[in-house]
């Protein structure tokens, strides 16, 4: 088993919502947050080769696509 969505889904958990979720949460917004990391990394032209690590790579644009869909949800969610 990949754990790459599970710690990407806890570490963006930890960042925006104070590490509230369980496991099934951090692995779908671990995946989904991937699929939306490299659409960004695509589309915003960057260049995370500097990094040195193929998987710190990975985990970069993964966590950074997680925070995305987490802060959507947070406004699609909130009350009016």
């Amino acid at each position: 088993m990949d754990y790459m969505p599970l710690i990407t889904g806890w570490i963006a958990s930890q960042l925006v919502n104070r590490g509230r979720g369980d496991l099934i949460s951090f692995v779908v917004t671990g995946v989904i947050g991937a699929f939306v990391g490299g659409y960004i990394q695509q589309y915003a032209k960057l260049d995370l080769m500097k990094i040195g690590n193929p998987l710190l790579e990975q985990l970069a644009v993964s966590v950074m696509g997680a925070v995305a869909v987490l802060l959507l949800a947070r406004v699609v969610n909130q009350p009016r």
